[in-house]
């Protein structure tokens, strides 16, 4: 489903639950109740899904690619992600070149572990960026206790550039109007992940002078984010992050290089979200 004219009304009272806009206003610093970093798993490496045991604490995740391409729109190359949700049922998301230079995101269906798909759904149409296929991959997740599927991605809206999130209640057969994680000009990458009502967004702050790694958090199955805070140290350059939820438990991956130069590495961060 296409969604035009968001209400400017509504994005503005969003934004302000959100804290502010920029990463300069401050949020409250006990949204996560963080582990001692001796406690922290080794971070899986990028591309790997990252997830939470059962006991808590971060691991690596198997991936499960589908085992053929859905059809119906051009899929920028670079821009397909996947999730997978109860046995078989899986979804794909991917940015679809317009041509005007934009381009749509775009979430498809498979009932059979990725053999067939239904006839994708465009999940936001108001792209008025001019990048064409250069720009970051959306991202996906599927929850396994209520079905919802959650997708993040920046885009050029009509009232701005910034990272947004929709989701579907209804199986992927139509997707909610989406709501602000945060408005700023550098293109920025985002992961999403959830457990029933709780959601999690880890994003790359496109309002910092260097990319640094933030986490928004909703209690309300993404209606709402009521609240947000940094993960990575500002003494580094953090991007690519990934995140993922277990109950109470959250995890965040990104890579990180120091200031200055030097050899990037992997991070992972785990702790307890406060209610």
């Amino acid at each position: 489903m296409q969604h035009r004219g968001r209400s400017r009304a509504i994005i503005q009272l969003n934004s302000a639950i959100l804290c502010a806009v920029s990463a300069s206003a401050g949020c409250a610093p006990d949204v996560v109740r963080w582990d001692d970093e001796s406690s922290a798993a080794v971070a899986p490496a990028s591309g790997v899904p990252l997830v939470v045991g059962q006991e808590g604490l971060p691991t690596a995740g198997t991936a499960r690619m589908p085992v053929a391409l859905p059809s119906g729109t051009p899929i920028c190359a670079g821009s397909l992600v996947d999730a997978h949700v109860r046995g078989d049922t899986a979804f794909s998301a991917w940015w679809s070149p317009r041509s005007d230079s934009g381009a749509n995101v775009v979430v498809a269906r498979s009932n059979d572990g990725g053999r067939t798909w239904r006839a994708p759904v465009i999940v936001d149409s108001t792209d008025r960026g001019r990048s064409g296929c250069s720009r970051t991959a959306p991202g996906i997740a599927a929850d396994s206790i209520d079905g919802y599927v959650h997708l993040v991605y920046f885009l050029v809206a009509p009232e701005g550039p910034g990272v947004f999130f929709s989701h579907s209640m209804e199986g992927g057969s139509m997707f909610h109007a989406s709501v602000p994680i945060v408005y700023g000009n550098r293109a920025s990458a985002a992961s999403v992940a959830s457990w029933g009502d709780t959601v999690a967004v880890a994003y790359e702050e496109p309002n910092a002078a260097a990319p640094q790694v933030w986490l928004a958090i909703s209690h309300t199955a993404g209606h709402i984010f009521e609240q947000r805070t940094s993960v990575s140290s500002p003494s580094a350059s953090a991007t690519r992050p990934s995140v993922a939820l277990r109950g109470n438990r959250v995890a965040v991956a990104w890579s990180e290089t120091p200031r200055g130069g030097g050899v990037a590495r992997r991070v992972v961060r785990s702790g307890t979200v406060r209610w």
